[in-house]
């Protein structure tokens, strides 16, 4: 079987599925006969349509998407720079570990509430993605750099292989699959977290916002179709992270 059919094969699968759960969730609807409960898939669907050219749509997706790529990048970087003390130091890693670990066994709603006291309605968006997002890569570096075969460094070392090379060769190779994987869940929590602190925060140009005005004006319609383009951001900001590491593992690999 050729790799198109496949593709195509997939994608049938997947259109087959919606398929079921599209008819599951009419069938519901009908048997409530309740749209401010659940409304009918035409009417979600419709009133996402209406959404789509409008401007406060595209500046709301636009205000989350910022904050999200904003978090990620803030989190990834201090995931970089505290993964690497940590396996430097064995000090740093005691005073370090204990934090991720607290960090990431923490509800987030209880850090979209303390940031609320601290920060902007604009900022507490940025803190909470980037509090998710940083034990997840965190984890996943120190993991990696620990896993490198010690036999294999110290060879390296011994044929006089440069730090840079060292780098390029050793370390880049063994951490790289752990933080591809790491990276592609972690920019998926990243922007729910970032959409669940603007529910509570109510920023400016927000996807958040725009939910929990539907909450307040009981738009169930509007509520379901803002949800629908959280999960489609989503999927498409993972498909775009998992092109781009494909892209470079194959410039990597010429």
């Amino acid at each position: 079987m050729t790799s198109t059919m496949m593709r195509r094969d997939a994608w049938l699968r997947r259109a087959a599925v919606a398929a079921v759960y599209l008819l599951l969730w009419s069938g519901l609807a009908r048997a409530v006969n309740q749209p401010l409960l659940l409304p009918a898939p035409g009417a979600v669907l419709a009133r996402l349509i209406a959404l789509l050219p409008q401007a406060a749509f595209r500046a709301s997706l636009a205000g989350t998407l910022a904050r999200t790529l904003l978090a990620y990048a803030l989190g990834a970087a201090g995931a970089l720079l505290l993964g690497l003390l940590c396996c430097r130091s064995r000090i740093a890693d005691a005073l370090i570990s204990p934090l991720m670990g607290a960090v990431r066994a923490t509800p987030v709603s209880s850090f979209i509430v303390l940031a609320l006291v601290w920060l902007s309605a604009s900022g507490v968006p940025v803190l909470t993605g980037v509090l998710m997002t940083l034990p997840v890569l965190h984890g996943a570096l120190v993991t990696a750099v620990r896993g490198v075969d010690p036999r294999l460094a110290e060879m390296a070392r011994v044929y006089g292989l440069s730090p840079v090379r060292r780098l390029r060769h050793v370390w880049l190779p063994a951490v790289r699959p752990a933080m591809i994987d790491a990276g592609l869940g972690a920019i998926g929590l990243c922007w729910k977290a970032v959409v669940a602190a603007e529910v509570i925060g109510v920023p400016a140009r927000a996807v958040g916002s725009r939910l929990y005005e539907a909450k307040i004006y009981l738009e169930t319609d509007s509520l379901i179709a803002w949800t629908i383009a959280v999960v489609m951001m989503s999927v498409l900001l993972e498909a775009l992270l998992r092109r781009l590491a494909g892209r470079y593992a194959e410039v990597r690999h010429d």
